[in-house]
């Protein structure tokens, strides 16, 4: 049974029983604004806590909600104070609730009209008092009578959730048996609640959990973003104009691909992770696109990923795919990348793509480096092979002769200051904005801050920059911010680029001034040989080369046991690491080989590689006078 063509439930179903905050109300928000707000004025003026730790304990009600807030900002010795704040704060927030307005969450209007028009019952289950919740469904656009049951917390007998008690009691009140009830939660509390009570589950990432913690959730039988209407627009064109949002931020960059290389402006908004359904919903938009011809084969490629596609579209729709060149196409497609845990919802989407136009898409990966890479030359790949259907090639010249265009200027880069000692750097582009700030007269802590989406974990960025930074002897302050999507090797590779092209400024007016080395390694002594497995040296010499030489292995084992498919740190991947390393390269113009002297785990490695590569920066920095005017490097070419 489809809902408002927006929310799947099984077609047995005959009642629903809704949470309230979080699922009908956007009371997420509300909270989020007020907490901090009610910490300044009864706590003290200067506690504050931050979204992800309110999300954290948005499930539960309000007097256990405020003591874990004030467990997590209060040391153990202030914890006797509790008893006296936790009623002032429960008491201020409540009241606050009263005479706030708190908005719907989008699409619960259209859900709760189809419902009834299918006759389903139709009950509230929450974790506050009852008479709290009927008079927030009064209060609010008139939501009482939409219901049949208000259940609250306070129910003699009725355990709060994640016991499933007052989801069993809802069922009972409707007359309707547990297992033909669908449940929807937005917390992990309370899917576990529902499943204990034998309900279909449904979360919606509108308040507690994440889309990827209620994803991975066996309490959970299926997921929603939001329940806002789906929507697939291409349209050929623009291909700057784009907005795209999907449950996983790496499928929404490759689409953001297939659409580039299309040659289309897109507008997308995906609420599942019904891939399939999502790929036929962009081949249904495709197959409206004019044809040229009926086959194509195309090879594509970025950095080190590429692929070839063979388009035949009088064919039944199909999708085939194979690996040649030593690609193991099983292990290709069951590794990590970024937000996915494997290729599968990319395979999904491909099919789907397939199926609707329909074509038959042959797809050959050709190389893994990087699967990220690998999987970007497969879109790329299959957006240019659509639009060769599309478009006559020809190899005359089209239009007019005219007067020679401008020299480009680099629109995406500004260099806000320079001098020998700094540099601060700002880059923009359609996806992020990145500022970097780098200062050599001594090292201070990293300061780095990363407005991107909650999936991305870039935070343990900042830590090995740390340790680039106090082995460089500089100071380093990163500001990032996600535009429009969201992705850790997009954050990692154009933070690495934005820092290194900081340090060629400073390089290059040094070696006006002074001289300077230009170059430098980690290695000062033979005992550096001897005892670090690491060691990095850096030429900065107008282009851009990293290479990495293992010494105890193969390269394809040095790359699967260190390159790809690691956790690092706090939660960041082995390849956006390396990605990091391509970035900075670019951004310096500079060359990077690193020796892997003996095998070391990535989880050690990769701050060694980092604080190696910053003492190959201090080198690179000191004053050579024999070199004063000469460019940095060879080439002669930075400027």
């Amino acid at each position: 049974m489809l809902l408002a063509e927006r929310l799947a439930i099984p077609d047995d179903t005959s009642a629903i029983l809704w949470d309230m905050d979080g699922v009908l109300l956007d009371t997420l928000s509300q909270d989020d604004a007020l907490c901090n707000q009610l910490l300044h004025a009864i706590v003290d003026s200067g506690a504050t806590v931050d979204r992800a730790t309110i999300r954290r304990f948005f499930p539960f009600d309000l007097p256990e909600f405020w003591r874990r807030i004030l467990e997590a900002i209060a040391p153990s010795s202030e914890r006797g104070r509790q008893d006296e704040l936790i009623p002032k704060l429960v008491g201020a927030h409540e009241a606050a609730r009263e005479s706030a307005s708190v908005a719907l969450n989008p699409g619960i209007e259209a859900v709760l009209r189809a419902a009834r028009e299918v006759g389903l019952k139709l009950a509230v289950v929450s974790n506050n008092p009852t008479a709290q919740v009927r008079e927030m469904l009064r209060r609010h656009h008139n939501l009482l009578p939409r219901f049949d049951e208000v259940i609250g917390n306070d129910l003699q007998r009725v355990a709060k959730k994640p016991a499933p008690d007052s989801y069993l009691f809802a069922a009972r009140a409707l007359d309707v048996p547990a297992r033909r009830c669908v449940v929807i939660e937005d917390s992990l509390l309370g899917v576990q609640a529902g499943r204990a009570a034998g309900c279909y589950v449904v979360g919606v990432a509108t308040g507690s959990a994440s889309f990827e913690d209620l994803e991975a959730s066996p309490s959970v039988d299926r997921t929603y973003l939001s329940f806002e209407t789906n929507r697939v627009a291409m349209t050929p064109g623009l291909v700057t104009k784009k907005s795209i949002l999907t449950p996983n931020d790496f499928v929404s960059h490759m689409i953001e691909h297939l659409a580039w290389r299309v040659g289309c402006s897109i507008d997308l908004r995906w609420n599942n992770a019904d891939w399939s359904a999502l790929g036929r919903a962009l081949g249904e938009v495709m197959r409206t696109f004019p044809r040229s011809r009926d086959s194509t084969a195309v090879l594509g490629m970025i950095d080190d990923g590429s692929a070839e596609v063979r388009l035949e579209a009088n064919a039944p729709g199909r999708l085939s795919l194979k690996g040649v060149g030593g690609v193991d196409l099983d292990w290709f497609l069951g590794l990590r990348c970024e937000q996915m845990s494997s290729g599968k919802p990319l395979v999904e989407i491909l099919g789907g793509i397939a199926d609707a136009v329909p074509v038959h898409l042959d797809v050959t990966v050709c190389s893994v480096e990087d699967p990220h890479h690998s999987w970007e030359g497969v879109f790329r790949s299959v957006g240019s092979a659509f639009l060769r259907l599309m478009v006559e090639r020809s190899d005359r010249p089209s239009g007019e002769d005219g007067p020679e265009p401008d020299e480009p200027v680099e629109s995406d880069w500004k260099v806000l200051r320079r001098s020998t000692m700094s540099a601060e750097v700002l880059r923009s582009t359609a996806e992020s904005e990145v500022r970097v700030f780098l200062d050599c007269s001594g090292f201070q802590p990293t300061r780095c801050r990363f407005d991107v989406s909650d999936s991305i974990h870039v935070e343990g960025l900042g830590d090995l920059l740390e340790g680039l930074s106090r082995a460089a002897g500089v100071r380093l302050d990163v500001d990032f911010k996600a535009t429009r999507l969201s992705s850790s090797h997009v954050v990692m590779e154009d933070t690495g680029m934005v820092i290194g092209r900081a340090l060629k400024e400073v390089l290059v007016r040094r070696m006006r001034r002074w001289g300077i080395n230009g170059a430098g390694s980690s290695v000062s002594s033979g005992e550096d040989l001897d005892q670090s497995p690491i060691q990095v040296g850096l030429s900065v010499e107008g282009r851009k080369f990293w290479k990495y030489v293992p010494f105890a292995m193969s390269y394809e084992e040095f790359r699967r046991s260190f390159l790809i498919g690691h956790t690092v740190g706090r939660g960041l991947f082995s390849e956006d690491l390396d990605d990091f390393i391509d970035g900075f390269s670019g951004g310096a113009m500079g060359s990077i080989v690193v020796h892997i002297r003996k095998p070391v785990t990535p989880q050690e490695g990769w701050p060694m590689l980092f604080r190696a590569l910053g003492t190959a920066i201090a080198e690179a920095l000191e004053r050579n006078p024999s070199r004063k005017g000469v460019t940095p490097g060879v080439k002669a070419t930075l400027d």
